[in-house]
């Protein structure tokens, strides 16, 4: 599975996914792609959703927008296979 996290060092909601992600020990599972260090992100966020919407996490080219549904989906698919596999 291939997951890209487009977010912003500044923007308190990417933090908040970037802080999950931190707490749960997923920084391997996921690519993190900082917008204002990546020339032509914000035309590829425009082509993903139709916005320059950060954090949007990019799964499988499916883009995921909003930083709960984010974290919800993370717990659901990717803490519990942490959890199956323990």
């Amino acid at each position: 599975m291939k997951l890209e996290l487009y977010h912003r060092k500044s923007c308190p909601y990417s933090k908040k996914v970037r802080d999950f992600i931190d707490q749960n020990n997923l920084k391997s599972k996921v690519t993190f792609l900082e917008v204002d260090d990546i020339p032509h992100s914000t035309q590829t966020l425009l082509q993903l959703n139709g916005k320059v919407t950060v954090p949007c996490l990019v799964i499988n080219g499916e883009p995921l927008l909003e930083s709960d549904e984010i974290i919800s989906w993370m717990d659901s698919n990717l803490l519990s296979e942490n959890r199956m596999a323990q």
